[in-house]
């Protein structure tokens, strides 16, 4: 361990600067926690995960689930696959005891910084574990300031004054944490300017006195707010309540609320002869403009700034994108369904959802195929894409996502796997999981499926083909040799990653949600394009049956009920006719009950203008290709 790196709580080793064994044996932490960075492996579980199983410590979970009670948050910084510790992690019910995880194989350094600038704290108030120095020797050279340790500290870190924390067993921390998660996952994939986005997100701001349940949350913002407190000031409680009784001041706080959610008292200020002696705000607000709002809005008064600020007050152009509310408190954003009877049904899959779409009503949400900017089809409806779907996919392969026409960022953030308690019903057609061919990314980790099962892309002998059929689409020569010499042709799922798959999808649901697939049609159909298609179905629909046995509240719309003859079928197996397409709609509110209805509305007039959307994509792409 080199010398100037201190490790809080572990025991000094041979070369530490000539301390004697134990002599730090007390740790030595610096401010208050308001966050833990964890490690994975050797330090929330025993053993290397991508090695071996893996035993998670129970005390450390109990730590884990106290410091969030404790009003101490918990994230990850961990080499690992993102999917497989999820999984371990769900397996434990801790899943969801953390916020803004990164799970991947590059350096932690950076990624530790990024977890804290997206938190909005700052490096002081961190504690990052790690049972490898030379992590946290990184850790400390992209955040100077961080507080590091060594597993053994947990073993009594919650007898430590830095962990003590505020009683928080409502986990209302834990939650607005989640609402920002969800807000920088959600800017991440927003077009536009941050500003565009700041508009989008309906941010209210109610001003208020001070009464006897804010003291103790004022007191608490003023006393402990460094990156947004721009005077530096600290109040007692008498002071506070002199500052409420002067007629000539006007003293407020700061309620805010987005359309993500509600996020409390998070600032305060007081005025007086036209200087502001106090203007504080809770990080929880940072980069919403909040700050620059209220000052712009008591009209620019003289201000002291004391030290470094997260954010300037000055701003050209002025925030326009803040409404003053009326209400003694922001109304709270409306609260994701719980899964039950009266809550939504998602419909997710391709052209055979959407046109079964046409004969459904009710409280139904969809995620179906759409053009990308080429006008390609855009499939996020295979179970490869769902269970890639992360923020730390995004982060790692965000530029190489953009080069694929059949793809882009927004099919890897599904609502489906964000908010699966939004649903209490999922009908999802595994027609895609039947059809599409799979490709490795180079470097082992990503996959991504396109086109027919057995067509190579990868293959030169296929790209004439290809280059006819999507050529102005950006499927070109010059995208398939990027391709080939990105992504290894791995052939269809197989029944068994088909079955993995759908314990993955199961077990991301509430149990209380109900899971409907749509398996495939098995009659033999004359079609060059796709010989013995039908066998391959037969398969896969055998494989879906057996693991639906094994599951819980998951239902199989069993298509080869209504689709027993070709002439039920248009061009390929996967498209049926009209009759069909009614006769599933009616089974699927069978299996349903009364959240859905059977509804006919202008099937024709929606198609066409989907293929009108698709035209427009594809005359613009042409338009793109011509003047490169």
């Amino acid at each position: 361990m080199a010398a100037n790196v201190p490790v809080a709580g572990s025991a000094a080793r041979e070369g530490d600067g000539g301390q004697e064994e134990g002599e730090r044996s007390h740790p030595a932490l610096g401010e208050a926690i308001k966050l833990v960075v964890w490690d994975l492996d050797e330090t929330l579980w025993r053993g290397t995960l991508s090695e071996e199983e893996v035993s998670v410590d129970p005390s450390r979970a109990e730590l884990v689930r106290t410091l969030n009670r404790r009003g101490i948050v918990n994230s990850i910084c961990s080499k690992n696959d993102f999917l497989a510790a999820r999984e371990r992690l769900e397996r434990e019910g801790l899943w969801d005891e953390f916020v803004f995880p990164s799970i991947a194989w590059e350096p932690k350094g950076m990624r530790v910084a990024r977890i804290i600038a997206d938190m909005g704290l700052r490096p002081d108030n961190v504690l990052f574990v790690d049972d490898s120095v030379g992590n946290l020797q990184e850790a400390l050279h992209f955040s100077p300031r961080l507080q590091v340790a060594e597993p053994e500290l947990l073993d009594r870190l919650l007898d430590l004054p830095q962990a003590a924390g505020k009683d928080d067993a409502a986990l209302t921390r834990l939650a607005q944490y989640r609402v920002l998660e969800r807000k920088l996952a959600d800017r991440g994939q927003a077009s536009g300017s941050n500003d565009d986005f700041l508009r989008s997100c309906e941010i209210r701001v109610v001003l208020g006195e001070p009464g006897p349940d804010d003291a103790e949350r004022v007191l608490e913002l003023v006393n402990r707010s460094n990156q947004l407190n721009f005077t530096k000031s600290r109040l007692t409680a008498e002071q506070l309540g002199a500052m409420l009784e002067d007629p000539a001041r006007e003293t407020r706080t700061v309620h805010v609320a987005d359309r993500y959610g509600d996020y409390g008292l998070a600032g305060f200020y007081s005025v007086k002869d036209g200087r502001l002696s106090d203007l504080v705000f809770s990080c929880r607000i940072l980069h919403m403009g909040i700050e620059q709002w209220i000052y712009q809005r008591l009209g620019r008064p003289q201000i002291e700034v004391v030290g470094d600020v997260a954010s300037p007050l000055e701003r050209e152009p002025p925030v326009d994108w803040v409404q003053l509310a009326e209400s003694a408190r922001p109304p709270a954003a409306p609260a994701e369904p719980s899964a039950g009877r009266g809550s939504r049904v998602l419909l997710k899959g391709g052209c055979d959802l959407f046109l079964l779409n046409g004969f459904l009503g009710g409280r139904v949400r969809t995620e179906f195929t759409y053009p990308s900017e080429t006008g390609a089809e855009v499939h996020s409806d295979h179970t490869v894409v769902m269970r890639q779907s992360s923020r730390e996919t995004l982060d790692r392969y965000g530029e190489l996502i953009d080069r694929l026409p059949f793809l882009d960022r927004p099919a890897f953030a599904s609502r489906l796997v964000r908010r699966p308690k939004a649903f209490g019903t999922v009908i999802y057609s595994v027609l895609m999981d039947y059809t599409q061919a799979l490709y490795r990314h180079a470097d082992g980790e990503l996959v991504v499926p396109y086109w027919q099962y057995d067509v190579d892309a990868t293959e030169p002998a296929s790209w004439p083909e290809l280059e006819r059929r999507f050529g102005a689409l950006g499927i070109d020569r010059a995208f398939l040799e990027w391709f080939s010499e990105r992504f290894e042709y791995e052939g269809p799922l197989t029944p068994a990653g088909l079955q993995a798959n759908v314990r993955w999808l199961r077990g991301l649901l509430p149990s209380s949600s109900t899971l409907v697939l749509i398996n495939g049609a098995e009659v033999e159909l004359e079609n060059p394009r796709e010989p013995a298609r039908h066998l391959h179905h037969r398969r896969m629909n055998e494989a879906l049956a057996d693991v639906v046995a094994e599951l819980s509240a998951t239902k199989i719309c069993d298509v080869r009920k209504f689709v027993t003859s070709p002439d039920q079928l248009r061009d390929n197996l996967r498209h049926y006719d009209r009759q069909t397409y009614l006769r599933m709609a009616e089974e699927l509110k069978a299996l349903v009950g009364d959240e859905l209805r059977i509804e006919q509305r202008p099937l024709l007039m929606r198609l066409h203008k989907a293929r009108r959307r698709l035209e427009r994509n594809a005359e613009r792409a042409a338009v793109r290709l011509r003047l490169r």
